[in-house]
């Protein structure tokens, strides 16, 4: 069986046809905006030794990582740094969606592991988008979520996709670790429990509690072990701060 290790080619044809601009799909580039990520440059031939090397591109990349990595219409609360940080995004969750010339795909998975996405640009024998199926509907939804509008451009899914575990042979294979921690609440906003299903993707010494014992999750993500029946089990208490109350 090959290795698995971080790859260093980039794979933006991968022999695959994607929608081009006779289609109606190419992604826009003149709605940029000022964001970091946007006013960043990619260089042609874009490898990840390269990408390492750059502390600006490692970070977007990262980025990227962590989200591509949940799945299409999931709900978050985090936000990067390059996403608008105005109160009226941050203190609010958000929908995470593709642009139309982009679809979802699972990475591949060890028995009973947890499914982790990532991202591709759209092929012709891809199936409809089922979610943002415009750009005029794209950006509707950045504007109402202070998303770039760049977002998950093609740039951009190249470069997350450099940093994607692969066989030597240059196939994706299982990533070999994803967030263990829950996401906190928002920096001073309190505390919550976290539900028990989740103790199973913790570090050890979470998985092994007594039945009386609770994992809170710290606004600054810190996990701490208390006494369940010092609590009081209201859902209020298992839920993220939703920014209205």
């Amino acid at each position: 069986t090959p290795s698995c290790s971080a790859p260093s080619t980039p794979r933006m044809g991968e022999g695959a046809m994607f929608l081009s601009a006779q289609s109606g799909f190419s992604t826009p580039n003149s709605k940029s905006g000022g964001t970091p990520a946007a006013n960043l440059k990619f260089p042609v031939n874009l490898k990840q030794e390269l990408v390492t090397s750059s502390p600006e591109l490692k970070r977007l990349q990262q980025d990227l990582l962590i989200l591509t990595g949940f799945n299409d219409n999931s709900t978050l609360h985090w936000r990067p740094l390059w996403f608008d940080q105005a109160d009226q995004y941050t203190k609010c969750f958000w929908t995470l969606h593709n642009p139309p010339n982009v679809v979802t795909e699972l990475l591949p998975l060890k028995a009973f592991s947890r499914p982790v996405t990532t991202r591709r640009m759209r092929r012709l024998d891809d199936p409809p988008a089922l979610y943002i199926k415009s750009w005029e509907h794209w950006y509707h939804y950045c504007e109402m979520y202070g998303i770039p509008v760049d977002f998950l451009c093609e740039e951009q899914v190249a470069l997350m996709r450099l940093g994607l575990p692969e066989f030597s042979n240059g196939k994706l294979c299982e990533p070999s670790t994803y967030p263990l921690y829950p996401e906190p609440q928002p920096l001073g906003q309190g505390r919550y429990y976290l539900d028990r299903e989740m103790y199973r993707n913790l570090p050890r010494k979470f998985q092994t509690l007594n039945l009386d014992e609770a994992v809170i999750v710290q606004s600054n993500g810190a996990l701490e072990v208390v006494q369940s029946e010092l609590s009081y089990f209201h859902a209020s208490q298992w839920t993220h701060y939703s920014g209205r109350g």
